[in-house]
């Protein structure tokens, strides 16, 4: 399941101790949200692609950009095709250097021996649970000099004792896919802005014999998409760490059961698939792609997936999801991998150098369908592109502290299950309850 790639859900990411844990890509950070990487068939089939800059980033003079460094990164799939595109545009830049790209399925397992034994790779993508952002400074170069401070989201999270050790690759934002075909045949001529008006666009696709909302209950993990919305109701990154400093977090206004009554009132009002209990997620990308499904709260990277599932760019869409009735938009980003240099590097020139290039001038955001990293460049995804249009309040997730995940995991806390037990069970207060005793018996015994 291409699921599997990123999410190992949103997803926010949960930081684990500096050599726990392994996985593939970097996590997305709001309760582990999935957001797997896009293919490049996937990229080429939703964005235009800009053809890389040939005017030399201002980091160093190219006289001392040469000799040869090593990129270690997760992109398989883009080994032979994007990646070499990107090296080329760099040599064109700097002929004398030379960039050997390390693309490992299992990069985050080979970061850590790697780190472990004092061999890192000039250029690395760290994040997710390869180590601690707090240990950077441990194994990585301070990148102030770059250029980066105040122009690129989610600065703040790689800057340790006010210094800067990693930038961003890109982000990734929960919203609603939606089909535009769908939608015509509904007659609904605008996205909604309100939640009002998202249960009335659901109420015209009902009328009209098409599912209005696939929320694939039975899958199970795309509900995780909905623990972002909890982070919009709250307008708060740091939403769970609060809760973890309370025993009853889970009420019907808290912004948890606010997000999870919107999920019981699409189960309620019938706007969801006719069986929960046989939605597959394959199927429910060809039903997005051809129309019979209209919509799905998931992260950017679907966009692609349910593209290549039949559809065209141009029919499918993505907007913020409204999450209360004050025309106010608010969506959770979180980031892909960071790029760090490490502190041992031959040819430290060289190396920024190709990061600055690689943030700057690649096209690598946009070729894998991320929110650009630099607040000031422009998404060549169109859907990305109608997604900002909106002007939506970003908020950047980070990771949560370590009290927090002790608390969590003690609890067994998965918003999916929690989702589950909310959209079918008569009694919605007895689900609250029992999560409320969960969390609560789980701070009894965890310490900060």
């Amino acid at each position: 399941m291409k699921k599997k790639l990123l999410l190992q859900s949103l997803s926010l990411v949960i930081i684990m101790s500096m050599f726990a844990g392994c996985g593939k890509e970097a996590k997305t950070p709001v309760d582990s949200a999935a957001a797997p990487a896009a293919s490049t068939a996937a990229s080429t089939a939703a964005v235009v692609t800009e053809a890389p800059a040939t005017e030399a980033p201002a980091t160093a003079a190219p006289s001392t950009v040469k000799g040869k460094i090593t990129f270690l990164n997760h992109r398989t799939d883009i080994a032979e095709t994007k990646m070499k595109e990107y090296i080329a545009a760099f040599k064109v830049l700097y002929p004398e250097a030379d960039v050997e790209n390390q693309a490992v399925a299992n990069q985050t397992d080979v970061l850590k021996v790697r780190a472990a034994a004092n061999e890192l790779a000039d250029v690395s993508f760290v994040g997710g649970d390869a180590m601690k952002n707090v240990d950077y400074p441990k194994f990585f170069l301070p990148i102030d000099d770059l250029g980066f401070a105040g122009k690129v989201l989610f600065e703040s999270q790689n800057i340790i004792d006010g210094k800067l050790y990693a930038v961003s690759s890109g982000g990734s934002i929960t919203g609603v896919l939606y089909n535009k075909k769908a939608y015509a045949a509904a007659g609904i001529t605008k996205t909604p802005v309100t939640l009002d008006e998202f249960y009335a666009a659901c109420e015209l696709l009902k009328a009209k014999g098409i599912v209005p909302v696939a929320t694939n209950y039975f899958a199970k993990w795309p509900l995780d998409q909905y623990a972002a919305l909890a982070y919009s109701i709250a307008d708060d990154v740091a939403l769970k760490d609060k809760n973890a400093k309370i025993d009853a977090p889970y009420t019907m206004d808290s912004p948890y059961g606010k997000a999870l009554e919107i999920l019981r009132t699409l189960a309620d009002k019938k706007y969801t698939e006719k069986d929960l209990f046989s939605t597959d997620w394959e199927t429910s990308k060809k039903d997005l792609a051809s129309g019979k499904f209209a919509m799905a709260v998931l992260g950017n990277w679907a966009v692609p997936q349910i593209i290549e599932s039949g559809s065209t760019s141009e029919d499918i869409g993505f907007f913020p999801m409204p999450v209360d009735n004050s025309g106010k938009l608010v969506s959770p980003i979180g980031s892909d991998a960071f790029i760090a240099i490490s502190k041992n590097s031959k040819n430290i020139d060289t190396a920024k150098a190709f990061v600055k290039f690689f943030v700057e001038q690649s096209g690598y955001d946009n070729d894998s369908g991320f929110v650009p990293a630099l607040k000031a460049t422009k998404s060549t995804v169109p859907q990305i592109a109608d997604f900002m249009a909106a002007n939506p309040k970003l908020l950047e997730t980070g990771p949560t502290l370590e009290y927090t995940n002790k608390v969590s995991n003690k609890a067994q806390f998965a918003f999916p299950d929690f989702a589950q037990e909310y959209m079918v069970e008569p009694d919605k207060q007895k689900v609250l309850d029992r999560w409320n005793k969960k969390w609560a018996d789980a701070r009894k015994v965890v310490t900060e």
